[in-house]
This record gives structure tokens, sequence and C-alpha cells, in this order.
């Protein structure tokens, strides 16, 4: 049994969750810009939420498991009316989605770099994983809210902002403060801008599928 559960427990696991947000946060076709393409995209939205609870349910404390629940309570809120027809949220995600659509064409090089940095967080030691996972979080934020506010103005990048809230919870911006991608720090952990990911020929699970969603 408790074979089974190190086997279930694995990290791999959230690997998984994750690619189910990849498809949400990096559709190759485009992000969703009406009523139709918003109820595709709650399906995936759902099913990383019921990927999340089903691996917490399985593998952490009831002290962990309320951590987690504590951190991501706004995500599910905002996850409910993002998802619900008619809703501010949604009417909001609305009046931007086709500048930003038109923006998302064009961070080609912001996922590019994403992808190299996911390469190296699975690759570096266990102490360096959350600074190197924060790097690259923060380095991705950068290049995307520069890439929206250059084409569609501020207003979208506090509502892109918003969403990615929604997809990740308030756990980056907790875990990550002081972690900016000029800092020594991530310029020591982070492959260059413009490094090439490995994708398909990668060690790491994340990168793999993710090359598998974005043509990368």
């Amino acid at each position: 049994c408790g074979q089974v559960k190190a086997q279930t427990c694995h990290l791999r696991e959230l690997d998984l969750c994750a690619a189910t947000l990849l498809v949400f946060t990096q559709n190759p076709s485009g992000i969703a810009t009406s009523e139709n393409d918003l109820n595709k995209q709650c399906g995936y939205l759902r099913e990383a939420d019921t990927c999340l609870r089903n691996y917490t349910k399985k593998c952490m404390t009831p002290l962990q498991r309320e951590l987690v629940s504590f951190i991501t309570e706004g995500s599910m809120r905002l996850l409910k009316e993002y998802c619900t027809s008619g809703s501010q949220v949604r009417q909001n995600y609305l009046k931007h989605a086709t500048c930003l659509n038109q923006a998302q064409k064009s961070q080609r090089n912001c996922v590019k770099d994403l992808q190299a940095a996911l390469e190296t967080v699975t690759a570096v030691e266990w102490d360096k994983r959350i600074p190197a996972g924060c790097c690259a979080y923060r380095r991705f934020q950068m290049c995307t809210e520069n890439l929206v506010e250059s084409k569609c103005g501020k207003e979208a990048v506090e509502f892109m902002n918003i969403m990615l809230r929604m997809a990740l919870s308030r756990l980056p911006d907790i875990v990550c403060q002081g972690y900016g991608p000029e800092t020594q720090e991530c310029k020591t952990l982070l492959p260059a801008p413009g490094t090439a990911p490995k994708g398909a020929r990668s060690n790491s699970v994340l990168s793999r599928l993710f090359s598998a969603y974005t043509g990368l």
C-alpha cells in the first residue's frame, strides 16, 4: 500500500496536473474570445482542479491540505466567476480577449524562455528548485507584461495578472517575493534569454508536454 502511495504521490503527478493548465494558458489556436471557447477552457480548468484535489487528498496530511485550501481559496472563487456565464469577470475577460489573443501570438520568445527555464528547474539540486522556479515564473511574467502593455495597455496587464493568479493561485506571489529576473541569483540559475529549449528531447516531463501543446 505504501509503495502504491509513493508511486501515485510522485511530483510527476503534479506535472500532469500542470499540463492540463498549459492547455488553458498556451493553447496554440489562441485564447478564448467567445462564450463557447470559454466554456471549453473551463472544462480544462475543472480537470486541473480535480487533479490537484485528488493529489492533495491522497498525498498530503490534513494540515497540508488546509494550507493548500487557504492558498487557493481566492483562485477557486475566481474560477467559479470565470466559468459563470454573464459574470463580471467573464465580461471583463471578453472585453480584452481580442487584443490579448493577438498579443499571445507574439509571445513566442517569452514561452521559449519559460520552457528552457522549466527544464533547468527539474535539473538543479533540490534546494535550488524553488528559487529556480520562482525566477522562471518572474521572468515569464515580466516578459508577457511588457508585451501585453505595449499592445493592449495597462488595464489589460492588470486583468492578465488576475487570470494568472486564477491559474496558479497566489502561491507564486507569496513564495517568490524577492526573486526578480534581473537579480544575480536568477541570472545564475536560469539559462540566458534566447536559449533554445530541448523540448521533446528534454528529461522534464512538463517540458515534453509543453512541446506537445505548443509545438515548440
